[in-house]
């Protein structure tokens, strides 16, 4: 049985097994886990080794902090953040290369999927606040390597991680980016959510925007539009979602004890939200977007190099940046009531039920307010 405190749901251990003999399984909360078929098993142990959180590789030893926004406009505007992710990309595809990011499918569930050309971006621009599908992403990505063409591989650090430890070997024309991670919520409860709205407004659902900017890039709203010309929009901390998802009651299990959050990473660069620029650097802050760049390897720098003519960037601190305090530099807190909305799921309770979990009582607030106070005084603080 998978421990279900370190799997990542990377699917590592789903290609390289030589007997075929393990399966992804969706488990009650909505996370999918892999099955091993015992009957099947040879007891070859590869799944074991290929695990990147029971066998972590070796770090890159050093990280370049930088701040920065794509000097298009349009760019800019369309992306969560300061288009980095779209500068990359279009450098690779360029190219002839292929990129790997998250994209909606027609029912805006979260899958891995390739492009080969510009005008495809647009699927994977943005942030999907639910954890990503990747099927057969890794043999894709290793048959596309093979061939000797340039791939990008956009995720999160643990998915970076499984495919590094899939292909068992260094590519010089692979070029891996993570993204900062608060943590993955469920993909069943995004389903619920979204089967919520359709059915309170009788209509279907034509677009989904985790990240719009109409109010800027500070203030942004969830924005979801129906297909009777409605519109459902509201401030991120008004919606039910995305509260769950911030305040850490619906994430996998493996998030609250993540091992990928450490720096260096062993991507070649990280891109997230530069959140704080008005305090430490003013000037770099229109509210429009500005983002995070860590360089981690010297495929990294290359990168950074080409594409840093068509970025307004600037060098940065790495703790003014990111605080060792950040929830994307250490694991989360999970909420003390996860049992319970757990629970909720499994009886198919409605999101306002779900929601009414993330209710604390007094005790469970002190505590939580002392946990705050103990990782300020010592970010390495763990119970």
């Amino acid at each position: 049985m998978v421990n279900k405190k370190e799997c990542c749901g990377c699917t590592a251990c789903l290609h390289v097994c030589p007997a075929k003999c393990i399966v992804m399984q969706e488990a009650e909360e909505g996370f999918l886990y892999p099955i091993i078929d015992k009957e099947k098993c040879i007891q070859c142990h590869r799944c074991e080794t290929v695990c990147p959180v029971r066998h972590t590789d070796n770090l890159n030893t050093k990280t370049e902090t930088y701040v920065g926004y794509s000097r298009d406009e349009e760019i800019r505007k369309q992306s969560s953040s300061g288009g980095i992710f779209s500068v990359i990309a279009e450098w690779i595809l360029q190219q002839r290369g292929v990129v790997f990011g998250a994209a909606f499918d027609e029912n805006f569930e979260v899958h891995h999927i390739a492009i080969e050309t510009k005008k495809e971006l647009v699927k994977l621009r943005g942030s999907k606040y639910v954890q990503s599908r990747l099927e057969n992403v890794y043999p894709e990505v290793k048959q596309y390597l093979e061939k000797k063409r340039k791939v990008l591989f956009t995720g999160t650090a643990c998915q970076i991680a499984g495919l590094k430890k899939y292909l068992n070997k260094e590519y010089e024309n692979l070029y891996t980016v993570d993204v900062l991670c608060h943590g993955v919520p469920s993909p069943k409860l995004w389903r619920m959510y979204l089967e919520e709205i359709k059915k309170r407004n009788h209509t279907s659902i034509e677009k989904v925007e985790f990240r719009n900017k109409e109010n800027g890039w500070k203030n942004f709203l969830v924005n979801i539009e129906l297909s009777n010309m409605e519109k459902y929009c509201v401030h991120y901390f008004e919606d039910k979602y995305m509260r769950m998802f911030l305040e850490n009651i619906d994430l996998r299990q493996s998030c609250y004890e993540c091992h990928c959050k450490g720096l260096p990473r062993i991507s070649d660069m990280t891109i997230g939200d530069s959140w704080g620029i008005e305090k430490y650097m003013p000037d770099m802050d229109d509210d429009k977007g500005t983002s995070v760049i860590l360089v981690h390897s010297p495929n990294g720098a290359s990168m950074f190099e080409v594409i840093r003519k068509k970025l307004v960037v600037r060098e940065a601190i790495l703790d003014e940046v990111l605080p060792p305090t950040a929830d994307s530099r250490r694991s989360v807190e999970m909420h003390p009531n996860r049992k319970k909305y757990l629970e909720g799921v499994k009886r198919g309770e409605s999101i306002d039920l779900l929601y009414g979990y993330l209710q604390k009582t007094f005790i469970q607030k002190v505590v939580s307010l002392m946990r705050c106070i103990l990782i300020r005084i010592n970010p390495k603080y763990k119970e």
